[in-house]
């Protein structure tokens, strides 16, 4: 399988979890006051970032490898700075918690990269 393929595959199972969190995870958590690792206020966060970046390489396949590491820091940047923008935003709010959420979906998203790099060079 190919890392085109592989990054599609993921781009699609991301996106149905994301469906699912956003239509039955997240509203079950809040009604009932789960507030566990605060998943159901971060996980949108941690999820962007995820979306943005396997989007990213569907739609612009092949991406070079050198360059995954910025593009994955440009993503949880423009994330950081939309969460900061929030101080000035009416009925929005600034939360450390959901800056902490994109750096990690960030690091998840390099290390899938660096997986899915080593799985097409073992198939070669």
């Amino acid at each position: 399988m190919n890392k085109r393929s592989i990054y599609i595959i993921l781009l699609a199972i991301i996106l149905l979890f994301t469906l699912y969190e956003e239509l039955k995870l997240r509203p079950y958590l809040l009604k009932h006051h789960i507030t566990t690792f605060y998943m159901a206020d971060s996980l949108p966060n941690f999820l962007a970032v995820v979306v943005f970046f396997l989007g990213y390489m569907v739609i612009r396949f092949p991406v070079a490898e050198q360059k995954v590491a910025s593009l994955i820091f440009a993503f949880v940047a423009g994330l950081t700075l939309y969460e900061v923008f929030q101080l000035w935003m009416p009925g929005r709010t600034f939360d450390v918690k959901d800056v902490i959420a994109s750096v990690l979906g960030g690091v998840f998203c390099y290390l899938v990269s660096l997986i899915v790099n080593k799985m097409s060079r073992a198939k070669a």
